[in-house]
């Protein structure tokens, strides 16, 4: 499942990505049609996912969320944006096995939530 789009900006240790449009009825993260606010760390989860495809594990790879920490709700109906979400991710650590990002998810100047994802990734053969 691919939900970003467009790669804004990045360098060393962050990423600014917009969305895959998340108004269609066949966005991936709708369940019977509402848009669950916290499934929305998945952007997050995947803005980092692509920085470390840039600026750590060196192209494909794959991944796997093993926690996520301090993640704070902000706008609890994300059926009400209209605009494109955007994300962004910082690169807290990194090793060869995975890494630590925090990051933010937002529509236009509101925030959506924000939080922090362990992941484990590994290069694969493309």
């Amino acid at each position: 499942m691919l939900l970003i789009e467009e790669v804004l900006g990045a360098d060393e240790s962050t990423i600014f990505c917009r969305a895959r449009d998340h108004r269609g009825a066949d966005y991936p993260l709708r369940v019977s049609g509402q848009l669950m606010t916290i499934s929305l760390v998945e952007l997050g989860a995947q803005a980092a996912a692509a920085h470390a495809s840039l600026f750590g594990v060196g192209g494909h790879h794959a991944g796997l969320i093993l926690a996520l920490r301090d993640v704070d709700v902000k706008e609890t109906n994300a059926n009400r944006f209209k605009s494109p979400l955007e994300t962004s991710a910082e690169r807290l650590h990194f090793n060869e096995s995975g890494a630590r990002y925090r990051f933010s998810v937002r529509c236009g100047a509101t925030e959506i939530l924000d939080g922090e994802a362990l992941l484990m990734m590994h290069a694969v053969e493309a």
